[in-house]
């Protein structure tokens, strides 16, 4: 990857929404080009352009990392259940005794219960494990270069 789309990308994982004029300003690549690279990296780097919320502003007070093992009857039934299931923030497939992490999002410690108790009456989780996010130190912020 060349050092102008290191450049672009740096200047847009800082603020997506920056005009390309700035943009160039800062960084001295004519807009015509930013404009070419940011087209090339649409179709092949960037996955998706979005923003962060922030949850408990919008009355959502508890975020978790929970850790999940299902037996592999269950293990596709589950994935399709949690990747469509909008309290889920984010999911994923892991290894080392576990089958999936999830990122939950819900207003209450209770609403997040009752959410895993359903998992485990419905899809026969054998083993789970909670972590309670409690601060936010640090996200998406992985630079390449």
């Amino acid at each position: 990857m060349n050092s102008k789309k290191i450049q672009l990308i740096l200047e847009l994982r800082n603020n997506a929404r920056e005009k390309l004029t700035s943009i160039s300003k800062r960084t001295n690549i004519p807009i015509s080009t930013l404009f070419d690279l940011l087209k090339e990296l649409n179709e092949d780097v960037i996955k998706k352009s979005t923003i962060i919320l922030d949850y408990s502003k919008l009355g959502f007070h508890t975020k978790a990392l929970v850790f999940l093992k299902v037996n592999r009857e269950n293990k596709e039934k589950l994935k399709h259940h949690l990747n469509i299931n909008p309290c889920i923030n984010s999911l994923h497939k892991v290894n080392h005794g576990w089958n999936f992490i999830i990122e939950t999002v819900h207003r209450n410690i209770k609403e997040l219960d009752d959410f895993l108790e359903k998992l485990e009456d419905n899809y026969n989780i054998e083993d789970k494990q909670i972590h309670y996010l409690i601060d936010e130190v640090k996200r998406e912020g992985f630079i390449v270069g």
